[in-house]
């Protein structure tokens, strides 16, 4: 899909004086968001009065929802600035008819479409408001003056609308989502600011539910004696209700001539400027000539709900490791004709801030086969001395059987492979010459951070790296040790030296953690990757890492680790009724205990709610994702396969990573698995298991006497039935 226009062009201005900085970079939409908070103001100031822009801006800036995309580089932070603006705009238009406001409305109109094309929904809006004002005004002429700048705004789009088209996806990506999962998720996001597991914050979001219900009664009756004000509540309504509408009815799958996205709630950050001002009016209706201490009640209501969605989402809020030690990786051993290839592309653009290089892509909607497999990778193999191929976790989407591995591997004369948790980074060399170099590093490689630290046997720590300070339980930190041994003194009978997760006050403290890896065996620098896995169970606080030889000597401590623990409340297996219960038994340590699935009324279009029951017999420092598949007895030549649904991610929607879990708690995560409209009625299976995301190798599934027998395993069947879910 295109790129916004305007959104290109603003980023590109920006960037120029910004730098290439994180904080430079995601500081635009932070002017975006406060601006936003302006415009808010301004509208309810228009709408109702200045009081009511004052609370629907403080509204929108604790919300989490806005604080959330004020902090990322896209666009929809944008987006709903100039439908604040645009809103505004209209109303400033509609009262005066002058053609200056005229003016404003066409441009901030136009930025809105160049921005998103979901700004339609909002022209849509002020149009059918409009028709209110059509209706009563003694004055035709405004009539044709608004009919002028709406043509003005479709001319000011169409050339980018005429180049966009024809290059717009026509196939439906979406899953079915039930009209009362959407608006519960529509609600919760509006008001707590979270997305996911909205069921959990039932007792936060229906309060400010019941809220806005009042506010909008006490609203309605305002309107029998000022029924010139029902033409803004309308326009608030409106701006509520149908872009809402339009998301909901987008992301149905069908076949349809046009894109069709999975619902996201981003998509929703347009008209929740809408929806603060109204809830902002209603509230300061029903609370007028009260007693201030039901006023106070009322906002503290209101205020409470995202006051606690900013609480959990700052706290989650930290630097990940996802891409600086792959690229730090690769910059430390890439030669001159090495060529990158990012496999698949679609992240590309943020592989390409991390590593600004050139670099190949495989496109992420390639079906790759062996013959494809050659022909994107035949001309980039034979003009370079080797390729780095950046393994993504989804690579295997499109690349099942693994051809462009196989194709480098079958003409590799050498190989080297370093990983970081869900990413791959593989290198196959193509001559003699730098095979020889594979684990040699770049000329003018250094540590980030120079030591000189004598160790024993002639070892000497020459620096280090570490990408990332800043860590959550669970997380693995990637440590690279610079060091090298004394040319005259032989290699140690033991070749290994412990590395520790240690405490840091005044002094250095116990290890939390502790791996052993190689030492140097010659005089030549060596880059040693050390992953030290965070306990679950490890405090919060400050740490540093300790270096031991395996033959004794000086155990230096150095570097700098914050961690913030994640704070979740065990959960007890005997605190917990299975409706399904049983014992399967995965490698590592991973047990299921069970799950539940609704026993009847399940029907084409709609969803399987499943939800399943994990323990830890034993910490598990390996991430895996889980996957739950619906297996059909009818091939679906849409997926290649039996497969008829699933949903694959790491357990509780990312936030419980299989490294979080602390032996003997109960992991509870739940599952909507969509039920295509056009699956065939009849019965089908169930299979749940894990796989690791880096290289899709399933856990296996342990037998009696700890044997691998499977690698999943089926909970049940169900009956799809001949009906089809309405929406």
């Amino acid at each position: 899909m295109s790129i916004p226009l305007s959104t290109f062009g603003c980023c590109i201005f920006w960037r120029m004086g910004s730098g290439d900085s994180e904080f430079g970079l995601r500081f635009l939409s932070v002017v975006v968001g406060v601006l936003t908070t302006a415009a808010v103001y301004q509208l309810g100031r228009a709408l109702a009065s200045p009081q009511v822009g004052l609370l629907a801006a403080l509204l929108v800036s604790i919300s989490p929802f806005d604080v959330w995309w004020s902090q990322e580089m896209r666009m929809y932070a944008l987006a709903a600035l100039w439908a604040s603006l645009t809103l505004w705009a209209a109303v400033r238009f509609r009262d005066s008819g002058s053609v200056t406001s005229g003016i404003g409305y066409v441009l901030l109109a136009a930025a809105g479409l160049y921005t998103l094309y979901l700004q339609a929904s909002v022209l849509a809006v002020v149009n059918l408001a409009w028709l209110w004002v059509l209706a009563h005004s003694q004055h035709r002429w405004r009539a044709l003056r608004w009919g002028v700048a709406q043509v003005a705004v479709l001319v000011l789009f169409a050339p980018w609308l005429f180049y966009a088209l024809g290059r717009i996806p026509t196939w439906s990506t979406a899953s079915p989502v039930q009209p009362g999962v959407f608006l519960r998720i529509y609600w919760t996001v509006l008001t707590v600011g979270i997305p996911v597991d909205v069921e959990r914050y039932w007792p936060l979001s229906v309060p400010v539910l019941a809220v806005m219900a009042v506010g909008l009664g006490a609203l309605l009756w305002m309107l029998r004696s000022k029924w010139r004000m029902g033409r803004n509540v309308g326009l608030l309504a409106l701006s509520l209700l149908l872009p809402a509408t339009v998301v909901y009815l987008l992301s149905l799958p069908r076949k349809t001539f046009f894109y069709a996205p999975q619902l996201a709630p981003r998509y929703l950050l347009l008209f929740a400027p809408a929806f603060y001002t109204l809830l902002a009016w209603g509230l300061l209706q029903v609370t007028q000539n009260q007693h201030w201490a039901w006023r106070v009640a009322l906002i503290g209501v209101v205020v409470a709900a995202p006051a606690y969605g900013l609480s959990v989402y700052y706290a989650g809020r930290i630097l990940n490791d996802d891409y600086p030690s792959l690229v730090a990786t690769l910059r430390a051993y890439q030669r001159p004709n090495d060529a990158v290839v990012l496999y698949t592309d679609q992240d590309w653009p943020v592989f390409a801030y991390h590593y600004p290089g050139q670099w190949y892509k495989v496109p992420h909607a390639l079906r790759v086969t062996a013959e494809a497999a050659a022909t994107y990778m035949s001309s980039i193999w034979e003009e370079h001395d080797g390729v780095w191929l950046v393994v993504m976790p989804y690579a295997s989407v499109n690349d099942a059987q693994g051809e462009i591995p196989a194709w480098f591997a079958a003409r590799a004369v050498g190989t080297a492979e370093h990983r970081f948790v869900d990413k791959i980074l593989r290198f196959y060399a193509r001559t003699e010459e730098r095979a020889r170099l594979v684990a040699t590093l770049a000329p003018g490689s250094e540590p980030l951070v120079p030591l000189r630290v004598d160790l024993a046997d002639g070892v000497r720590l020459s620096g280090y790296e570490q990408q990332v300070r800043e860590y959550r339980n669970g997380d693995t930190i990637h440590l690279f040790l610079y060091a090298e041994r004394d040319g005259q003194t032989a290699p140690a009978a033991a070749n290994l030296m412990t590395v520790s997760l240690v405490s840091r006050g005044r002094a250095c403290g116990p290890a939390w953690k502790q791996v052993q890896v190689p030492w140097p065996s010659s005089g030549s620098v060596v880059r040693q990757q050390v992953d030290l896995v965070v306990p679950p169970d490890v405090p919060g606080g400050q740490y540093a890492f300790a270096v031991r030889p395996g033959a004794g000597g000086e155990e230096p401590c150095f570097g700098e680790v914050w961690l913030r623990p994640w704070q979740r409340t065990a959960s007890a297996a005997a605190n917990i009724a299975i409706a399904h219960p049983m014992q399967v038994d995965f490698a590592n340590g991973v047990r299921l205990l069970g799950y539940d699935l609704p026993a009847e009324g399940l029907t084409r279009g709609g969803t399987v709610a499943l939800t399943l029951y994990w323990q830890a017999q034993q910490p598990v420092e390996q991430r895996y994702k889980v996957f739950t598949h619906l297996l059909g007895q009818v091939f679906n030549a849409d997926s290649g396969s039996f497969l008829w649904g699933q949903q694959d991610n790491e357990p509780v929607n990312g936030m419980r990573p299989t490294s979080t879990w602390r032996p003997g708690e109960v992991i509870v995560p739940r599952y909507a698995i969509p039920l295509p409209p056009s699956m065939p009625p009849g019965s089908y299976a169930i299979e749940v298991g894990l796989y690791d995301p880096a290289t899709v190798e399933r856990l296996p599934v342990l037998g009696d006497q700890g044997q691998a027998i499977a690698d999943h395993v089926i909970l049940t069947h169900i009956t799809i039935g001949q009906g089809q879910a309405r929406p």
